[in-house]
């Protein structure tokens, strides 16, 4: 069979198709650490979204419905991951120098995404840019504010 493998990494696979070795290495989420942008956007959404519900499930965080949490936690460090395409990296190291960690963050972020969604869906947006209005809402929002709002 010729030579044994190197080890591989906790969370990789080795997957032997006829003569070629493929190594799948699963990305470790965890909210609280920078994210590599490159490897973050290498992977398959659903990846992203397993990884995301992964951590939560390792944390013992439990939550009335893990995909829809996952889902936002993408969505956001989708947006972050762009860097400075688009001001939500720097939205999100604002939080934390205000006191957030970078999990509070995400999160802080995330409900102004969903906010945004379901002014959308109930159409208070009707005819204005929402995307401007997101950006516009992330500005104003503080630690303090969000803190008081979910505490």
């Amino acid at each position: 069979m010729g030579k044994p493998h190197a080890a591989l990494p906790r969370g990789s696979h080795t997957l032997k198709w006829p003569t070629i070795l493929v190594r799948v290495i699963r990305l470790k989420y965890d909210p609280h650490d920078d994210l590599n942008p490159g490897s973050w956007l290498a992977l398959d959404e659903s990846e992203r979204i397993d990884s995301v519900i992964q951590y939560h499930r390792s944390q013992g965080i439990r939550l009335p419905d893990n995909t829809v949490h996952a889902l936002i936690h993408v969505m956001v460090e989708n947006q972050v991951a762009l860097g400075d395409q688009y001001p939500i990296k720097s939205v999100l190291s604002r939080l934390m120098a205000e006191g957030l960690d970078r999990h509070e963050a995400v999160h802080a972020i995330g409900s102004a995404l969903t906010g945004q969604f379901f002014d959308a869906v109930k159409q208070k947006s009707s005819g204005t840019d929402l995307n401007a209005q997101y950006l516009d809402g992330l500005n104003r929002l503080t630690a303090a504010d969000w803190r008081k709002q979910w505490s």
